[in-house]
């Protein structure tokens, strides 16, 4: 049932019973706007609503939404496949010609990808290359980052604003690992972890202290097209090593130097340059790299709520399906190509018919707006496809134990509700307090349940704390377990 908002003490009838029981924790926050559907999937009765087609501002709720689509489009177990290719001819161990890395889209080459890739290619019996590294980016546009991460681009060096590329490597950031020097008053122990990458300067101002605390920065310096990193601040003499993770100026030239560097610690080597350039049609292909299964994509997707997963995959989404008779419906992977495919598994799949807006797939756009009632449609859908909903579900951290929720419901009554909801969390702090919870909870009562709350302050002087959303809502999933 459909309930007005209400202070703190207004009831509602419990379902089959005719007791009157409190509400959930969730409204009459000053400064709160919210939208909020529970809802029973065994026969799609309401179990507690508050403006449930009220459109709010997701934030990385929206995820929900992308990564359906994604597994309706592509399917769990799809792979992307990253393709290398070489001009010239072969002489033996070494080959004349240029190396190309033709990008598919895929989110996760990582290091262990990359090992084996050059494990591969030592088998394969190639030592040298005395052409170019040459990267293919084609699948996609020349957009490095959607609009709302766009702003302030060259005074971030955070990992999760990385650019976006066909092809991405290590999440097109730089891995800097610090550890204690010979002791007080040495300079810090800095590497690029796993290996040194070439003609990428790493510059080392720090200094071991005494003791086990340390406090290590990185800043990224661009100068054009070349970036260094400087590392700096202390780290105990005792303590243990630190990692950290910069997003990438150039992920051409940096990517494919980190790419350079596992072929060289494998005695593979590419004499020439990294450049950007198209793979041409009489190159010859010499190894694939299969990606792992969509469905494992998209539990990391989920799960840390990882924004470049999402803008990688939207824009393969739009390269794989594109809409027809758009103008830049030639097959080439853009955002807005991804958006309006989501937007199409959204009216004529799922069936949404009222209005909602998606500008992009991570979430971190607070143009989005999306009601409860509209998420809720997408989590019943996705739980009617036995070829999706596995994987979809799995995808969703655990309350108190997993992902982004590891650290929450904790704290209520003995552990009760702790694995019983497997959900996605969304925030945003500017220009409002945004905060969003959805998906599933197990019921002894009702069975498996489909929730979404979305919680938007009304304006920065008068609004609740993110935190204070949280604790809201993670009350309120608990009151439904044990008192509806």
């Amino acid at each position: 049932m459909r309930l007005p908002s209400f202070s703190a003490f207004l009831v509602i009838a419990t379902l089959g019973s005719g007791v009157a029981k409190p509400a959930p924790a969730l409204t009459n926050i000053n400064g709160n706007v919210e939208s909020i559907l529970v809802q029973r999937l065994s026969d799609g009765k309401v179990v507690y609503s508050n403006g449930p087609d009220k459109a709010l501002t997701p934030a990385s709720v929206t995820k929900v939404i992308t990564s359906a689509a994604l597994l309706h489009y592509f399917g769990p177990s799809h792979t992307f496949k990253t393709r290398f290719y070489h001009t010239g001819m072969r002489s033996g161990e070494m080959i004349q010609g240029n190396l190309y890395v033709k990008g598919d889209g895929d989110p996760l080459v990582i290091s262990e990808k990359l090992w084996q890739l050059a494990a591969d290619l030592k088998h394969l019996g190639v030592k040298s290359f005395s052409g170019d590294l040459i990267i293919d980016n084609d699948l996609f546009d020349s957009e490095k980052r959607d609009s709302s991460r766009q702003d302030g681009v060259d005074a971030s060096d955070r990992a999760y604003d990385a650019p976006v590329s066909a092809f991405g490597l290590n999440f097109n950031t730089l891995p800097i690992a610090i550890s204690p020097g010979t002791g007080p008053g040495a300079k810090g122990r800095v590497n690029f972890d796993p290996y040194p990458i070439p003609n990428l300067p790493l510059i080392n101002n720090t200094s071991t202290s005494s003791g086990v605390k340390s406090s290590i920065q990185a800043v990224r310096q661009s100068r054009g097209n070349q970036s260094s990193l400087v590392v700096s601040g202390s780290i105990g003499a005792q303590a243990p090593m630190v990692k950290l993770y910069r997003s990438m100026g150039d992920a051409v030239t940096e990517g494919g130097e980190q790419l350079r560097a596992f072929l060289q610690a494998n005695d593979i080597m590419v004499h020439g340059k990294v450049k950007e350039g198209s793979t041409p049609a009489s190159a010859r292909l010499l190894y694939t790299l299969e990606s792992y299964d969509l469905g494992y994509i998209v539990h990391g997707l989920n799960h840390f709520s990882n924004n470049f997963i999402a803008d990688m995959l939207v824009k393969r989404l739009g390269a794989a399906f594109p809409e027809r008779g758009t103008a830049d419906a030639d097959g080439s992977g853009t955002l807005k190509n991804g958006v309006r495919a989501i937007e199409r598994f959204l009216r004529d799949e799922v069936g949404i018919k009222d209005k909602f807006e998606i500008i992009n797939g991570s979430g971190l756009d607070n143009r989005n707006r999306f009601s409860a009632e509209q998420i809720v449609k997408v989590l019943v859908y996705m739980h009617q496809h036995m070829e999706l909903y596995p994987e979809f579900l799995a995808s969703f951290p655990s309350s108190g134990l997993t992902g982004t929720l590891e650290k929450r419901f904790k704290k209520l009554g003995d552990g009760e509700i702790q694995g019983l909801v497997r959900a996605k969390t969304g925030t945003l702090s500017q220009p409002v307090s945004v905060s969003s919870l959805a998906g599933y909870m197990g019921h002894p009562k009702h069975g498996t349940l489909a929730f979404a709350i979305l919680n938007n302050g009304q304006s920065p002087g008068n609004q609740p704390t993110v935190a204070e959303f949280r604790r809201r809502q993670d009350q309120a999933l608990y009151e439904i377990l044990e008192k509806y």
